[in-house]
């Protein structure tokens, strides 16, 4: 390996490693144009702006979503709590009526309709019971579920 030959190939692919080494380092340190650098943020700014107005309409959705969902669950709240105020107030008149035993009688309310339960002493006491929970604001409909039992 020490011939003429051997060492003229090792000295031109020396040389030629050189050459490519200094071609990168020269690649390297050319600056892109200004039209380049223009072309290159304009670019940039496209894309960011198409994901900002993506991102943008994804939260509106998403903010429409979380409102509708929102406003059936509080409507349902609202029901919910207008119910039990009705039952409150039906159960209060019963309570308060002299000879009608309203220990004996449940009440449900479920979207303004009163149901009652339980047992009356006589037919005057059940539809009694049944005026006096339909003259309660609120009550839209009585179904009246009692059944006579005579000492209740």
């Amino acid at each position: 390996m020490n011939n003429p030959l051997s060492k003229q190939l090792r000295k031109t692919l020396a040389i030629a490693t050189a050459g490519v080494f200094s071609l990168s380092l020269n690649a390297c340190d050319q600056k892109p144009s200004a039209e380049q650098v223009g072309q290159n943020i304009d670019r940039t700014a496209d894309k960011t702006g198409r994901q900002l107005a993506q991102a943008a309409d994804s939260a509106e959705q998403k903010m429409d979503q979380a409102k509708s969902t929102l406003s059936e669950k509080t409507a349902g709240a609202g029901v919910s709590m207008a119910d039990a105020a009705i039952t409150a107030r039906v159960k209060s008149v019963l309570i308060a009526e002299p000879g009608l035993k309203s220990t004996g009688i449940d009440v449900v309310t479920e979207k303004g309709v009163v149901s009652l339960f339980g047992t009356a002493a006589s037919s005057a006491n059940r539809e009694r019971a049944t005026q006096l929970a339909a003259n309660v604001e609120g009550v839209k409909a009585v179904e009246n579920n009692l059944a006579i039992v005579q000492g209740s």
